[in-house]
């Protein structure tokens, strides 16, 4: 049962923790000319419930404009997002 458990949780465990310098750098790059940068511009949505949705976005954003994000570049984006204009919890 205990190695079903580490090969199950493994994944998440190698996952970097996000980092925000990247995420401001991706931001910058991808989103900012339609999401702004001196406030979050929703662009008729409301704004995420929980940090869950807000990784929704960023992901269905990607696709949409056919970034080449994997899933760190996804989560670095996410959480400076969260960090300047949300404040979900994690």
């Amino acid at each position: 049962m205990r190695k079903l458990l580490f090969v199950l949780f493994l994944p998440f465990s190698l996952m970097a923790e996000p980092n925000i310098s990247d995420g401001k750098l991706l931001y910058g790059e991808s989103c900012a000319k339609c999401h702004g940068t001196e406030y979050y511009q929703g662009l008729g949505m409301s704004e995420p419930n929980d940090i869950i949705e807000l990784t929704h976005w960023v992901d269905t954003c990607s696709q949409h404009f056919n970034l080449d994000w994997n899933d760190q570049d996804i989560e670095d984006t996410t959480y400076y997002i969260n960090r300047e204009f949300f404040q979900l919890d994690r």
